[in-house]
């Protein structure tokens, strides 16, 4: 798409160090990067290089060439026409279908065209986007609410339905009025506002209130939109089409081909799977050519950082966001709950994008990150400050999502891989040394993190599952690094140690939630990787299975092989943040509620069982480290976490509260086989307290279940259906359950489990008539146990 085809022999002038550089510059790249697994890294680095600089010196004369035009007055009108027609012309690589390699081509201007436009029109933007420029203010954010250049109404907008928008256009339309107030009726009686779900809030505009879009718009407008609307049909795309679909298409011709050269089976094959590789490689480098170009990253992070604080600006109203003396917006938090019109009319592309190119590059070309300046790497980070904590401002969580990946990208990898690294940071010392010292960070980012880490839950999607843990996975590294720095560490705590913690509370259930879904998918993915290992090793019984069976169990154990490396990675991740936030006692505390207390224990008890009980001998596959399994630091972990819980004496009886698990067996095992190796003196002083603990509170909960025999079925919770101390009423079904049990449950899901319809745990209704009879009940059958000769019945209190 940059040249059209050109001489063979200059290519093979150039590797007879013939020169010709001009005429290599003219090569398309198919032919510069042909036979990629045969060449150097240095010749494809030379190569590289050629086309960006023959990149370049096009696009300097294209914008001499455009300026020259752009500047007779009488020209001026067409040229931009000419240029908004282009970029809508090609707006189909901006749908997701084309992102997903679904797309044909074959319709639209090639992309070296579109790229081409897209840096000549970032040069002709160069002379405003320093945010103090004067002319930066003379951006009109009406622009694409106009149909002047571009039509943008069924774009998605920031925070606005389209019959929003159509009643703030034109408020006193009596149909776009009514369409509006329905659409708000419908929000309002779907779910409840959370604080990111709906539009907000109601802002009905009175006659002559609404939003008045300009009619004419000067050149900073123009060059400003245009280049944002040409980035967002170019350069996005091809960022997500590289990532979602060419890097996923590499990975799997590169495993099947390193699996025929090792099996040997079917050279034929190899032959195709490896010639496939090159295409794909060719494929990579050229792309890394052109959008991983120093000077056009540099350039469109300049713009992109420079659009995050016109957003800044547009998000706090009428005052706008002033600059501090090195050009950083000074934002106030929290924003005001009345979300600006302005702001929320925007398409979300105007967000998405310039976050979404920061992810990208950070992934693909980390120093240009690193190129940024101070002041751009603070905006940066006021930016996603503000914003991830903001959920009335961004209907789409997936906006807030996005905004996290980019975080990791300040994170510092751990030595041994866990860190930024695996959740997509890289980093060096200065990025992550602004993370620690921005001040809007140091107070917010931490709870906004926390909280979105719960809002991620729920996405909307059909697919809101899985949706999350990709997400997650990039917050748990950023936490764990904001844990290591006081201030941030403050933050965090300060949150658990609120009066009513309801957020951290929900915060952490999610936490529990994760370890546990994860670490079972991924220990079954293991004992299946286990299974069709031993019959891939019985030769006799392997080669006796017809092809397509074999086949299947090869996909089979390649599928359950990302799994399980993937899964492992999480599991790991969400034990290991159990375990340094326990190492606070105002966290413990918190996880000691009766909601929490005995879903941490059975989670641990079943850790331990999985990876010590009768059938560990399931997870013993080769190569475990592939897979991101290492049972023994896995159960330190583990231990550690019983051990920070051991200092709170009810802990004891939430651990052996769990019938399932339970075992002092396996508490004896795991010390005598891993832990009394990998534990300090001290921790094993505590371990071996708290498995004496366990076993006391044991035998006195078997007294107990003893003494009082059967429970009647009306004081059984419908939920656990075990004795209630503490029962309620749900309102609407009339059922009564045990508090800790339905407050466990709203924690994931505010409805009535047994009739699905709203509930929070403010609506629970105290059963105190029951709770009498309970204790009646309960006082009468000790005192029955105690007049009967069995001795003296167990102490409840």
């Amino acid at each position: 798409g940059f040249v059209p085809d050109s001489l063979v022999e200059v290519v093979e002038a150039m590797e007879a160090g013939g020169g010709g550089a001009d005429a290599l510059a003219q090569l398309p790249s198919h032919q510069l990067f042909s036979d990629v697994s045969k060449r150097t890294r240095a010749q494809l680095d030379a190569n590289i290089t050629v086309l960006r600089v023959g990149a370049r010196t096009l696009v300097s004369g294209m914008h001499a060439a455009l300026g020259h035009a752009l500047r007779a007055k009488d020209a001026q009108p067409a040229v931009l026409e000419w240029v908004g027609k282009a970029i809508s012309a090609n707006g189909v690589r901006a749908t997701e279908y084309w992102q997903q390699g679904q797309g044909d081509s074959g319709e639209l201007a090639t992309i070296g065209f579109m790229y081409n436009l897209s840096w000549v029109l970032l040069k002709l933007c160069e002379p405003f986007i320093d945010p103090a420029s004067p002319h930066a203010s003379k951006i009109d954010p009406t622009f694409l609410l106009s149909k002047h250049r571009f039509d943008t109404a069924k774009d998605t907008k920031l925070h606005a339905s389209e019959d929003a928008v159509m009643h703030w256009l034109d408020p006193r339309n009596e149909d776009a009025r009514e369409r509006y107030m329905r659409h708000m009726a419908s929000e309002r009686t779907g779910a409840a506002d959370a604080g990111g779900g709906g539009d907000g809030d109601d802002d009905v505009a009175a006659a002559g209130d609404g939003i008045v879009v300009s009619t004419s718009f000067g050149t900073i407008s123009e060059f400003f939109f245009c280049a944002m609307r040409a980035l967002h049909v170019t350069v996005v795309p091809a960022f997500i089409r590289q990532s979602n679909v060419h890097e996923r298409q590499y990975g799997q011709i590169e495993r099947e081909a390193r699996r025929l050269r090792e099996s040997g089976e079917d050279p034929a094959r190899l032959a195709q799977a490896e010639k496939e590789l090159d295409k794909s490689l060719m494929r990579r480098l050229t792309f890394e050519a052109h959008l991983c170009d120093k000077e056009f990253t540099a350039e469109a992070l300049r713009f992109y950082v420079f659009s995050m604080t016109w957003l800044l600006g547009l998000a706090c109203g009428e005052k706008g966001a002033p600059l501090d003396g090195a050009g950083v917006p000074v934002v106030q938090l929290p924003l005001s709950p009345r979300v600006p019109r302005l702001f929320r009319v925007q398409p979300e592309h105007t967000m998405d994008d310039a976050v979404s190119f920061v992810k990208y590059v950070g992934w693909y070309d980390p120093g240009a990150l690193d190129a940024l300046s101070d002041a751009q790497l603070a905006t940066l980070l006021t930016f996603i400050t503000t914003f991830l904590g903001a959920p009335r401002y961004l209907h789409n969580p997936f906006l807030r999502a996005h905004l996290t990946e980019v975080l990791a990208l300040f994170v510092p990898p751990e030595k041994g891989g866990r860190g930024g690294a695996g959740a997509g940071g890289y980093q060096t010392s200065r990025l992550a040394g602004c993370l620690a010292s921005h001040a809007l960070a140091r107070t917010h980012l931490a709870p906004a993190l926390m909280a979105f880490f719960v809002d991620i839950e729920f996405t909307g999607t059909h697919t809101q599952f899985y949706d999350k843990f990709p997400y997650r996975r990039a917050m748990a590294a950023v936490l764990e690094h904001l844990w290591q720095i006081p201030e941030h560490h403050a933050a965090i705590v300060g949150v658990a140690a609120q009066p009513e913690p309801d957020r951290f509370v929900r915060f952490m259930n999610f936490i529990l939630n994760d370890s546990l879904y994860c670490m079972d998918e991924a220990l079954s993915k293991l004992a299946k990787i286990r299974e069709l290992q031993r019959e891939m090793d019985d030769a006799a019984a392997w080669a006796a299975l017809a092809d397509e069976a074999r086949t299947e169990k090869r996909d089979m154990l390649r599928q359950c092989e990302e799994q399980a490396g993937y899964y492992m990675q999480l599991a790991n991740r969400t034990v290991h943040m159990l375990n340094y936030l326990t190492t606070d006692s105002t966290i413990v505390r918190v996880l000691m509620r009766p909601e929490l207390a005995g879903r941490v224990g059975s989670m641990l008890n079943s850790f331990v069982f999985r990876l010590v009980g009768p059938q560990c001998l399931e997870l013993k596959v080769r190569e475990p480290e592939r897979y991101h399994f290492n049972p023994r630091l896995l159960l330190v972990e583990i231990a550690e976490i019983y051990i920070h819980m051991a200092s709170q004496r009810e802990f004891a009886t939430a651990v052996v509260s769990d019938q399932r698990s339970y075992s002092p067996e396996l508490f004896q095992r795991a010390h005598a086989k891993v832990l009394r190796y990998m534990l300090k003196e001290d921790q094993q002083k505590v371990f071996h307290a708290l498995v004496a603990s366990c076993a006391e509170a044991a035998a006195h909960e078997m007294q107990l279940e003893e003494d009082l025999g059967e429970t009647p079925d009306e004081f059984a919770c419908q939920i656990t259906y075990e004795l209630m101390s503490d029962p309620v009423l749900l309102p609407s079904s009339k059922i009564a359950v045990e508090r800790s049990a339905i407050v466990r449950h709203l924690l994931s899901d505010e409805t009535d489990p047994f009739n699905r319809s709203h509930l929070t745990a403010d609506m629970l209704e105290p059963a105190d008539e029951l709770k009498e009879k309970i204790a009646q009940w309960k006082a009468e059958r000790l005192a029955q146990r105690k007049s009967g000769g069995g001795g003296a019945p167990m102490d409840v209190n």
